[in-house]
């Protein structure tokens, strides 16, 4: 997910695991010792500080030691007390995983062969910005700079190196506009149409809850570091529920499992507001004070009784009644809820519906109560934000916008005027993670698309880049890091001077700034100035957290109001102040204004032929999205591809553990190995994100098999919404 940004300062929203051992020996990681040219030379001995670039709630902080230079022991952060020692299994041995791997890329790369056939050769940097500059004026000359493109998206969460020195480049250069939305959009605009904005419950402040409800999402595996926090107020006495259709590692947190069928979450949270008004169990003090709309929804949830959402839902009644009881009469109630459920066509709506139910109960008005969701309006507010979205100042701002979604689309729409000539690929894996893979690489095939891709690694996209830059790690650049799921805020200084040739992603675009003779200051900022002028902010959150204070410590926790009750007396951040179960906004815009269960399209057709739905989830526990899926001895942890498939599903296709499988519909077809679980319902089948096609039998991942629909608010994905069937290989 990339980090949002609020829309009131006139900044886009989207410019913005079991642990393992605490920390890993690496004396001897790199042959020679590393000269370092930041800090002092002469010191023997030194500690630098950073924090996990990674798309993930956690953002853990970091220590690296180094001796004369080397780096000698890599460890989590035992100060910082989110992240409490521990790091992932995929970031135990992250310098030898990824910045001293022996197949990273550390030179510039000029294509030789046929796209996709991965075939360079070495050329210099001189030369290459050259041959890019060339192309870019052709292109702006003859069709413009909107036939140019950006795809960047959260490769680094770091706010320098993800996009404040490219942003300004595309901007200057007058290029398309992508649309940032593909994760994290969708749920955002579902849980701010309620409540004006996403804040809610701290994670820490979970320890009070007394009833904790896990709505469609995983901490075990995506949110590690939140587990002790939900572990202890299990301990305290706290009932922890899940609910998720499949079966995930959570399962052993919870006291009590709900499997709804995918997508159908709104239609559950709409009966248990039947039966919140039906039983009394709502707070009408709070209602009447701090809600909107409160009548009209009462009346629009009359007909969403328990035994309605029994035959739609797959829960019975009786225990959506339980639930809904529970949940109203124990003080204080949580929910928890991040991004898995926005991936379908009633994503917002689901968000929606989950988002009223702490104010009909009045949670909010007790510590630990409320819905527990993102945290990064609190970086919005604290920092100086201005500093990195200079782009929303240069140039045209009504420049067309592509939706990330549909890059597919895309590249291969003959009546796109103009077409996508020119395409540049950083922070981001496109022919991995975009839906409808099979459409995305026969947009990267065309001979007349000029892709540029900063990278580690030979990546499946890279293999179809006319020039390949290497990128630094997070061991080798400045940059400061927020966080989308806790209140930390971290420096990350570079430990050594980076590998080979390879430059931060902000150096490349000076660089390039600097060919196409652009002359504007903004292009002459450091990345050290950057960050300096974005902690230059008076805001009570950052009192005292300066860049020499960061330089010291490497993080801190934001100056929040303890203790924190962000709704307690009402204060949402609506045009109305209250929280807005019937949206007059969304009615002007045509959209309903209160949320709605939408039957996911599907042609008679697709019943018959394809009948099981896929869920393609984040379960790997050794790859984050697509990182780390080249790294062998993860890679072999994780096993190969397999599709997970119901006991009676398997039966009927006459499938046995193990089995080799052909997954298929219209879109494609993938070859995994059948895994036989009581995990999932009967009618759906799992398959994990993370994979890389060129590293898997059959050359294509779960992506090849989804849609590229759009959710019903937010211009996010429903690949969650594909159908398929699963075929034995004899």
């Amino acid at each position: 997910m990339k980090i949002p940004i609020k829309k009131s300062k006139n900044i886009s929203r989207r410019d913005f695991v079991q642990t393992g051992i605490q920390g890993t020996t690496l004396l001897g990681i790199s042959p020679i010792a590393v000269p370092f040219k930041t800090f002092s030379p002469d010191k023997k001995t030194r500690t630098v500080y950073g924090a996990c670039y990674h798309d993930c709630p956690d953002t853990c902080s970091w220590k690296i030691t180094l001796e004369e230079n080397k780096i000698t022991h890599f460890a989590a952060s035992t100060s910082n007390p989110y992240t409490a020692g521990k790091l992932c299994n995929k970031m135990n041995n992250f310098p030898k995983d990824v910045t001293f791997h022996p197949d990273r890329i550390l030179t510039p790369l000029k294509r030789t062969g046929n796209k996709g056939e991965g075939t360079f050769e070495k050329v210099s940097w001189e030369e290459a910005l050259r041959d890019i500059g060339n192309h870019l004026r052709k292109t702006l000359a003859e069709s413009g700079g909107t036939a140019i493109l950006p795809f960047g998206y959260a490769g680094t969460e770091g706010l320098v190196q993800n996009d404040a020195m490219s942003g300004r480049f595309f901007a200057r250069l007058g290029a398309s506009k992508l649309g940032r939305t593909i994760c994290g959009d969708t749920a955002y605009a579902g849980v701010a149409s309620v409540n004006g904005n996403a804040l809610g419950v701290l994670p820490e402040d979970l320890v009070h809850s007394r009833y904790i409800i896990l709505w469609g999402t995983n901490p075990v595996l995506t949110t590690p570091h939140l587990v002790p926090y939900i572990q202890k107020a299990k301990d305290r006495g706290a009932k922890i529920v899940l609910i998720d259709p499949y079966r995930s590692a959570s399962v052993d947190l919870a006291d009590w499992h709900i499997q709804p069928r995918p997508g159908t979450d709104v239609v559950l949270a709409l009966s248990m507001m039947h039966v919140l008004f039906q039983e009394d169990l709502v707070d009408q003090d709070y209602i009447t004070r701090y809600t909107y709309g409160a009548e009209q929804l009462r009346k629009h949830v009359e007909k969403v009784s328990p035994e309605y959402a029994e035959v739609i839902t797959g829960i019975s009644s009786a225990d959506i009644v339980r639930l809904t009881r529970e949940y109203a009469q124990t003080k204080p109630s949580a929910i928890r809820a991040l991004i898995g459920m926005e991936k379908s066509a009633n994503g917002a709506s689901i968000f929606r519906a989950i988002t009223m139910l702490p104010s009909l109960t009045g949670a909010w008005r007790m510590l630990g109560g409320g819905l527990s969701h993102f945290t990064f309006e609190l970086f919005d507010d604290a920092l100086n934000w201005e500093r990195l979205t200079v782009s929303n100042d240069i140039g045209s701002a009504d420049r067309r916008t592509i939706n990330m979604v549909e890059i597919g689309k895309a590249l291969t729409n003959k009546s796109l005027d103009p077409k996508i000539e020119v395409l540049f690929i950083y922070n981001s894996n496109p022919a991995v993670i975009a839906p409808n893979q099979n459409l995305v690489t026969e947009g990267l095939k065309r001979e007349d698309l000029f892709t540029v891709v900063i990278e580690h690694f030979l990546t499946d996209t890279a293999r179809y880049a006319d020039y390949i830059f290497p990128a630094t790690t997070q061991l080798e650049h400045w940059d400061l890091m927020v966080s989308w799921g806790q209140c930390y805020i971290n420096l990350n200084q570079p430990a050594i001077t980076p590998l080979g040739e390879a430059k931060p992603n902000s150096e490349f675009f000076r660089l390039l700034a600097k060919e196409m003779s652009f002359e504007e200051d903004y292009f002459a900022e450091s990345d050290l100035k950057i960050i300096e002028k974005t902690l230059d902010s008076k805001h009570a959150y950052l009192k005292g957290i300066t860049f020499k204070y960061l330089e010291k410590h490497g993080w801190a926790r934001l100056k929040l109001p303890t203790p924190w009750l962000p709704f307690a007396n009402g204060n949402f951040k609506t045009d109305s102040g209250k929280c807005e179960f019937y949206s007059e906004s969304l009615l002007k815009e045509g959209k309903p204004p209160m949320p709605e269960y939408q039957v996911p399209n599907k042609s008679n057709g697709d019943q018959s032929r394809f009948p099981l739905q896929l869920l393609s989830i984040k379960s790997t526990a050794h790859f984050l999205n697509t990182s780390h899926a080249n790294v062998e001895h993860l890679r072999k942890s994780e096993g190969a591809l397999k599709v997970e498939i119901s006991v009676d599903d398997a039966r009927v296709r006459h499938l046995d553990n193990g089995d080799k499988v052909k997954v298929f519909n219209q879109r494609g077809e993938i070859i995994a190995r059948t895994f036989i679980s009581e995990n999932i319902k009967d009618g759906m089948v799992i398959i994990p994100q993370g994979y890389w096609s060129s590293l898997v039998e059959g050359g294509s991942t779960a992506n090849a098999l989804t849609n590229d629909k759009l959710s019903d608010m937010g211009g996010g994905s429903a690949l969650q919404d594909t159908w398929v069937q699963v075929e034995k290989i004899t």
